[in-house]
């Protein structure tokens, strides 16, 4: 099963983190693909990939691209302004949330029943937040 998981990395700025940095960053603490037998903050991931079958979600002015899964591998990016990494400062259109199944911060997840997880998306597309965001398309 595929899920979608925005990763919230509160005071970070684009030009510090990149693809590889996220991957590192999120699978020690979530993740098991990484080689941990018990990842800091236990999840249900097994493997994940920044973007993966859903091509550059974000909307913003800049940002970098994740990784295409088999599936959408060939297709030409969905726009020049379409990222899976983005700054918040820098998103241009509102997050779709009937996409994303869970936002996790560096010490939690929240899935979409949580209170928190409607707080942080609100924070999120009113850029009452600063930092970055990755969409994370996680397996199980």
């Amino acid at each position: 099963m595929h899920f979608t998981t925005l990763y919230l990395m509160k005071g970070e700025e684009l030009d510090n983190v990149s693809e590889d940095y996220i991957e590192s960053d999120f699978g020690e603490r979530f993740c098991y693909c990484c080689g941990e037998t018990h990842p800091m903050y236990q999840y249900w991931c097994d493997w994940f990939q920044i973007g993966g079958r859903w091509a550059e979600p974000i909307v913003a002015k800049r940002g970098l691209l994740g990784s295409r899964s088999f599936c959408n591998r060939d297709e030409k990016r969905v726009s020049k302004n379409n990222y899976a990494i983005a700054e918040i400062k820098d998103i241009t259109k509102p997050l779709d949330e009937s996409i994303i199944y869970a936002i996790a911060t560096r010490s939690r997840i929240y899935t979409s029943d949580d209170e928190k997880y409607h707080i942080l998306l609100k924070k999120i597309n009113t850029k009452q937040i600063k930092g970055v965001i990755a969409f994370i398309d996680c397996h199980d």
